[in-house]
Order: structure tokens, then sequence, then C-alpha cells
């Protein structure tokens, strides 16, 4: 992106689940987002890497308010340049998005994780070049499977099959407007009901979940149903980069980050 364009906000989420995840608990600290890779956590690389793309303004960190101490001082001086305000988390990652990016009102608004510790920061900026040209409430990076696939054949990752293609998530989120908020709060309520799925069914819609059962379903319908179940326009941009598919939350995760940044060095 051109350097006169507005830079904007940013969302970070660093809160763990209830009960941590196992790559936190294999070295013994309190939050994933913590664990160092090549001497750096996770959490200090996401936020190194949104300094480094040029486009972002303020950094509000969700979750490791407790724990801030533990950062080190590279890490402080980042924050500390992007008047990074830091807020506790909620009950799981969608109502932590909705309360911190309502919170500051600000709009449009990049969400991302703190486990994202391979996220490149030309990735970023394509990102948000991308989204910013599509009319929409809330857009969503999605990477091609197949590119991913080319890339690190061993990794597994989660997928959502279409007619379309098989993509995985980027974990990279473009709030533009107030109403898109309103994706995260529906979202929420699904969350809620993930251990009943036939509650969820119920939510989203049987045709919705038979239709992504059987393969017919496609992702502009499943876009469009979400939008309207949600009070707001929910839309996507490809991510070619496959880096972009790899969140840092389990020991083959790691095992790969380590990989790819010792053959990058």
């Amino acid at each position: 992106m051109s350097n006169h364009k507005v830079k904007i906000p940013s969302v970070i989420l660093a809160g763990d689940r209830s009960g941590g995840n196992s790559l936190a608990r294999m070295f013994g600290i309190k939050n994933g987002v913590l664990v160092k890779i090549h001497g750096k956590t996770c959490i200090q690389r996401v936020l190194e890497s949104l300094d480094n793309c040029g486009e972002i303004s303020d950094m509000t960190i969700v979750g490791l308010n407790e724990e801030s101490s533990q950062l080190g001082n590279s890490l402080q001086k980042v924050t500390r340049n992007h008047n990074c305000i830091w807020l506790p988390p909620e009950a799981g990652p969608a109502a932590s998005a909705a309360k911190a990016i309502s919170a500051r009102g600000d709009y449009p608004c990049l969400l991302t994780t703190g486990d994202h510790a391979l996220l490149p920061s030309d990735t970023i900026s394509e990102f948000l070049e991308a989204a910013g040209h599509i009319t929409g409430d809330f857009i969503v990076g999605l990477v091609p499977y197949a590119n991913v696939h080319k890339a690190f054949p061993e990794s597994k990752r989660t997928l959502l099959k279409f007619p379309e293609g098989v993509f995985c998530g980027s974990n990279l989120f473009l709030v533009k407007s107030q109403k898109g908020v309103r994706v995260l709060e529906y979202w929420q309520k699904v969350e809620a009901l993930r251990k009943k799925p036939w509650k969820i069914s119920r939510y989203i819609g049987i045709r919705f979940l038979i239709g992504y059962i059987l393969g017919s379903l496609t992702l502009e319908k499943a876009l469009k149903t979400i939008s309207s179940n949600a009070g707001a326009k929910l839309c996507h941009t490809v991510v070619s980069n496959p880096l972009a598919a790899i969140d840092i939350d389990s020991k083959a995760d790691y095992d790969l980050a380590v990989h790819w940044l010792t053959n990058e060095n």
C-alpha cells in the first residue's frame, strides 16, 4: 500500500482458551503466544510484522495483561511506538475481538492473532490492499490449500471445502464498519454452541450444514447465509502466501516454524 494512505488500528488476540494449549504446557508457560522461536516470542514476531508493514497506527492486545512484564524490552518498545492498549480477554476469541473493536470504535480495523508468528509484513499489506477494495462490512482472508500443501506437505490444517476450491483460514480479518462487529457477535453465539452441534444446526440452518457436508454449498452461498444471519455483509479475499495459514499452537506447528526460520536465516 502507498505511504500516503491513512494507517489503521489493529487488534491482536493473545488470550488462550480455558486450560491453555498443548504447546504452552510443553514449555511450562501460561500462554502459547509467549513461546519463543529463534529467540523471539510468537507475539513479538506478530507485532514486529505489523510494525514493519507500515500500515498500522495503534495496537490493542487482548490478553497477556498479567504477563506483559515477560515480553521484554524490544517488544515493549514496539508497543510504545504504537500507543498499545492492553485489554483482558473475554470468554472466547469472538467475544474478545468484538469487545476490543467496539471499544475502539475506529474503522476499518485489522484483526489477527498473537500466535501468527510466521506472518510476513508484505502479506499483511497485500491483504489490506485487497480487502480495502471490497465492498463489505467484514472481510476474511482465505488461503488456497493447494498453496499450503505445496509449501508444507506434512502440515495438517483445518480445511474449508467448497465447490470453488479448498481453503485454509489466514487469521487475517478486516472489520470495515461498525456493522462488521455483528459478524463477530454472531460467531460468538455459534462458538458457544460448539459442543452442541444439534443446536448449531438450528442456529445456522440445517440446509447450510447439509449442503456443506454434501459438498454442494458454495463459498458465495455460505458467505451470503452468514451475512443474512449476522445482519452484516461478510466477504472474502484470497491470500496467496501459505505462511498466512500457519498459526503456532501445536508441537507440529512449532517444529515447522523452527525449520522454516532456520532455512530462512
